[in-house]
């Protein structure tokens, strides 16, 4: 059965969408596979002498510095979100800019790091400014614990924050600013409906974007409560499913064009 449906699109897909973590790697801070990224980084230089090819970005927890790095691994040349939809990371030239309703959670965000770092066996990730992720320190804690400790700090101090669990972290965010809020805010910096729009996640986290896209897949590693949501799961997990959404798009692409003039 194919991955997309093409008599379901009434236009090419223009921007291809890709979360990081158990989408581009494996989650649990797995090695990256360097002969699939290359695959992929070829794939998108691609798109700039193919009209059916469309370019590759991110759409990521990851704080900027991250994202930053997959940009120039990956070749790619259009803007890429960070932090959850956050920020919004630009090659050339190069800069980085946050959204300006992240300001009214800065101080809850600061507040909630110094409590967290009061207890042991958490460990905040470092590097974010607009948001906050949390792991374990230990291989055997559950994320369930760790989200009811946020919980408890956040309630106990009074602090108006959003909770977002992850396969291996909680995330903690500005409410209103979250992933939907991120690819909105990509596809009119980069031009195009978020119809027009192929995403990949794996988590639930990633919900509020992908429901926004012309045609949403999960991994076969996903959440299966995502999966339940998405129009299509890959038989693949991690990049092998992003490679073959690629190869997927493409094909429908080249399908409908030759339809339309």
């Amino acid at each position: 059965m194919p991955l997309i449906d093409t008599g379901r699109l009434s236009a090419p897909i223009r921007l291809l969408v890709v979360d990081i973590d158990g989408c581009l790697v494996p989650v649990e801070h797995a090695s990256y596979d360097l002969a699939a990224l290359a695959r992929l980084a070829e794939l998108n230089r691609r798109s700039r002498i193919e009209r059916a090819v469309p370019p590759l970005t991110i759409l990521s927890g990851r704080p900027h510095p991250y994202v930053d790095a997959l940009m120039q691994l990956l070749d790619i040349t259009v803007p890429a979100i960070f932090e959850n939809g956050a920020g919004l990371a630009v090659r050339s030239p190069y800069h980085a800019r946050y959204r300006q309703e992240v300001e009214r959670g800065r101080g809850a965000l600061a507040k909630l790091a110094t409590e967290l770092a009061r207890l042991p066996g958490l460990t905040v990730q470092p590097g974010k400014s607009a948001s906050l992720t949390v792991f374990p320190a230990e291989p055997t804690a559950r994320i369930a614990d760790v989200e009811r400790t946020v919980a408890e700090l956040l309630e106990r101090h009074g602090l108006e924050l959003l909770i977002d669990p992850a396969h291996e972290c909680v995330n903690i965010l500005v409410p209103g600013v979250d992933k939907g809020l991120g690819l909105r805010w990509l596809a009119e910096e980069v031009g195009v409906s978020t119809g027009e729009v192929a995403g990949i996640g794996d988590s639930v986290g990633d919900l509020p974007w992908l429901e926004l896209c012309g045609v949403a897949v999960a991994p076969a590693n996903g959440d299966e409560r995502l999966q339940a949501r998405v129009e299509a799961v890959s038989a693949h997990e991690d990049i092998a499913a992003v490679l073959e959404l690629y190869a997927a798009v493409t094909e429908a692409n080249h399908a409908l064009m030759e339809e339309i003039p």
